[in-house]
């Protein structure tokens, strides 16, 4: 009998102190509105919009921060909207710029969020090349805001890394 009211008590115990540990998700569906970054350069001679693909192996959940699940249905509408910004035109003049996003997610740890944003490009006729970007910042307070900040911070840092590589294949004149 004495075995019994051990192992109860054990299991409310156990219930009890996993019950603290339930916190609820805020599932956030992604705002591009509120991905607006910052333009520090764009290209320098045409190039136009190809094919933007959403290769995500898992398409809708982007990782979070805090509480904060971000769910993202188009990263693809994410991604033009970021080229057209940098120049690169959704028609017209100019090679074809073809994106595949590959990966778009935030990871944490206690002190430290990871944006993560990594997409293959394709320029023309050209061999693919991987774009990565990855821009760790201090985990504050794994607030919504801070979590859009550090998404806007990894494309502007991926975008960069595109103009900077169509622009070597600009031809000078």
């Amino acid at each position: 009998m004495a075995r019994a009211a051990w192992g109860a008590l054990a299991v409310a115990l156990t219930a009890a102190m996993l019950g603290g540990c339930v916190m609820k998700v805020n599932r956030v569906q992604m705002d591009a509105s509120r991905l607006a970054g910052k333009v520090d350069r764009k290209v320098a001679c045409a190039y136009r919009q190809g094919e933007v693909v959403d290769a995500r192996p898992s398409t809708g959940r982007a990782g979070g921060l805090g509480k904060h699940l971000f769910l993202v249905d188009d990263a693809a509408r994410i991604v033009r909207e970021r080229m057209t910004a940098v120049g690169i035109a959704p028609q017209g003049e100019g090679e074809a710029v073809d994106v595949r996003v590959l990966h778009m997610y935030m990871t944490q740890n206690l002190g430290t969020k990871v944006p993560v944003v990594v997409l293959s490009t394709t320029v023309g006729s050209q061999l693919a090349f991987t774009l990565r970007s990855q821009k760790a910042s201090i985990n504050w307070n794994g607030t919504e805001d801070e979590a859009y900040e550090g998404y806007a911070r990894a494309l502007d840092d991926a975008m960069t890394q595109l103009v900077v590589r169509l622009d070597a294949g600009c031809r000078k004149s």
